[in-house]
């Protein structure tokens, strides 16, 4: 019997194979795809991947102003397939070879529980062999949902797994249903490597998070417009069909769009149907977890994008290691108040804690600090001047309770604005600190200006 059965690999099963490896725990590992999970393979890796290329390509035409005479004479988005094709499997390799290395057995194929410490595993042959485990580990992730009548089919109609998996070149016009944080990040690169791209979007703004300030929704438009992406808000499809190679679609606003191919991105659901014991799920099929991720099962512990936390890489590693450490000894409970975020669209979007809205429906009141980056002279130096730095504090004690990064290398400043709301920092906590110049982190200084010291103007 192992100490130790972790289904899936994903972000949640990597981190639990770290942390159970370094407690010299004897693991197994179930997987019924490739190393690495959606993460890896089909969504966080390729899609930064992309995103990468995307960003460059935006940004030659500018670099005539550091001197440099670099023309775009094209792109070509299947040799970005084949660079990002090529990096995903040196990492996939480079996890195969830990567990190698490792002595690791893992075992090909879909895993079901079938009692409290046993796992089949169905191979693709239909061969079954049963495993056991004196703990079980739930880290199988979510897939793709659907809506209304848009079935995918991978051809027509993608998912965004088959967009970042298995597409081989771009459609001339490709339609992005749902103008959330995937439909955002993938409408830019679509557009950026030579689609003629129109989203839709149910709701009144791109960006349609309670923790998206409307502020950011509204820059991300106007970024959209500048690069030809068009977007209809207040709209869904009503219906579609597919004539002579095309997708024509009907829209509720009555208008009709005709695509090569669409783009189906409205949000992921767990995936759960793993088990045959009766654990227990809540309304929209997350398995309900305890304060330690124990489900109603005590040998069995679940993590990611199963329970219903954050769907997010970092919180499935970081719940995977809670979880492990759980079963064998430790009691540390989950936290969740202060886990940052980031979205790459046509500017670098990040998030932690609470934003002013937010806080106004839990009863907080707040000041908040802004500063553009348009005056971070950082920026300037990288051509880079969109976007800015708000922090919001609680009123009274001045302690930092939130804060959004837009613009450059946000995903990297909004780790700074994180820990200071771990510390519980005040304004002129994190205004007396002696950032290095220049750097896009001293922007902190100038947006908390106002608020620990007072308005200049």
């Amino acid at each position: 019997m192992y100490d130790l059965i972790i289904i899936g690999t994903g972000p949640g099963g990597y981190e639990a194979i770290l942390t159970a490896l370094r407690m010299k725990l004897n693991i197994a590992v179930v997987e019924k795809d490739k190393l690495g999970g959606n993460c890896l393979n089909r969504a966080c890796i390729p899609t930064k991947y992309y995103r990468a290329g995307a960003h460059l390509i935006d940004k030659i035409p500018v670099v005539d102003k550091y001197g440099i005479d670099l023309n775009l004479n094209s792109v070509s988005f299947k040799k970005a397939k084949e660079g990002k094709d090529k990096a995903i499997s040196f990492l996939r390799k480079s996890f195969a070879q830990l567990l190698k290395a490792k002595k690791v057995p893992v075992y090909k194929g879909t895993g079901r529980i079938i009692d409290r410490h046993t796992v089949r595993i169905i191979k693709d042959s239909g061969e079954t062999e049963d495993i056991q485990g004196k703990y079980i580990l739930i880290a199988t992730g979510s897939v793709p949902s659907s809506v209304g009548s848009i079935v995918p089919d991978g051809r027509y109609i993608l998912t965004t797994e088959d967009f970042m998996e298995n597409l081989e070149e771009l459609p001339e016009n490709l339609l992005v249903v749902g103008g959330g944080v995937a439909g955002c990040e993938i409408a830019y690169i679509a557009s950026k490597y030579g689609s003629k791209v129109t989203v839709v979007e149910i709701k009144d703004r791109l960006l349609p998070i309670p923790s998206v300030p409307a502020e950011v929704s509204r820059l991300v438009q106007r970024k959209f417009k500048a690069l030809g992406i068009q977007f209809k808000l207040g709209t869904y499809v009503e219906d579609y069909k597919v004539e002579k190679e095309r997708v024509r679609f009907k829209l509720s606003s009555g208008e009709e769009i005709e695509a090569e191919k669409a783009l189906l991105s409205v949000g992921r659901k767990p995936n759960t149907d793993i088990e045959e014991i009766g654990l227990e799920k809540d309304e929209r099929g997350f398995f309900k977890v305890n304060e330690y991720l124990q489900t109603s099962v005590d040998s069995i512990y679940a993590c990611g994008d199963v329970v219903n936390s954050p769907m997010l890489a970092h919180v499935a590693s970081y719940e995977a290691r809670v979880a492990v450490k759980n079963m064998f000894g430790e009691k540390e409970k989950v936290d969740y108040s202060v886990i940052p975020w980031a979205i790459f669209t046509a500017v670098e979007i990040a998030h932690v804690g609470l934003s002013e809205d937010e806080a106004k429906e839990k009863g907080i009141e707040t000041v908040s600090g802004y500063y553009p980056f348009t005056y971070n002279e950082k920026a300037v130096d990288e051509l880079e001047t969109d976007g800015f730095v708000r922090l919001v504090f609680e009123k009274n004690s001045k302690k930092v309770i939130g804060g959004t990064v837009v613009g450059i290398e946000a995903s990297e400043v909004i780790h700074t604005v994180a820990y200071a709301v771990k510390q519980n920092m005040t304004a002129q906590q994190i205004h007396e600190f002696v950032y290095f110049h220049p750097s896009l982190n001293e922007i902190l200084l100038y947006a908390t200006y106002d608020v620990a010291v007072g308005k200049l103007f």
